[in-house]
């Protein structure tokens, strides 16, 4: 019985998580760039918000190849609803997932620094790159 219940508080947990997410966009990334621990090639990529409620962030890659789960968080946009747009941290060659904003509502996701861009940071001028998104 308490299995059973646990297994459908959890099942509309899940459900209500991917119901009150925001909308996914897909960017054309034309450089390799880092998530979290994971390096990814340049190319076609959508980011799946379904699961950011949970603070999770999915990004896939258009042929499968490559994708990453990170957590996130939320980040209030100060001039209302932005377009949908992926910014990342540059330092030298190197860049970095910042910021995904699918251009709904006022509210973006935002991830932490890894350990490898604070190295990277503290040693070097940070410059910061747009890449526009489509809905």
């Amino acid at each position: 019985m308490t299995k059973r219940l646990i297994h459908s508080f959890a099942v509309i947990f899940l459900t209500a998580a991917y119901v009150h997410a925001g909308p996914s966009v897909t960017a054309q990334i034309p450089f390799a760039f880092h998530v979290g621990d994971s390096i990814l090639p340049s190319g076609s990529y959508t980011t799946d918000t379904s699961i950011a409620a949970g603070g999770v962030l999915l990004l896939r890659s258009a042929d499968g190849k490559s994708s990453v789960m990170v957590l996130s968080n939320g980040v209030p946009s100060p001039a209302g609803p932005a377009q949908a747009k992926l910014i990342f941290h540059k330092y030298g060659d190197d860049y970095f997932l910042f910021q995904v904003w699918t251009g709904s509502g006022d509210t973006g996701r935002e991830l932490p620094e890894s350990r490898r861009e604070k190295e990277l940071a503290a040693a070097a001028k940070r410059s910061i790159q747009t890449v526009l998104a489509r809905r």
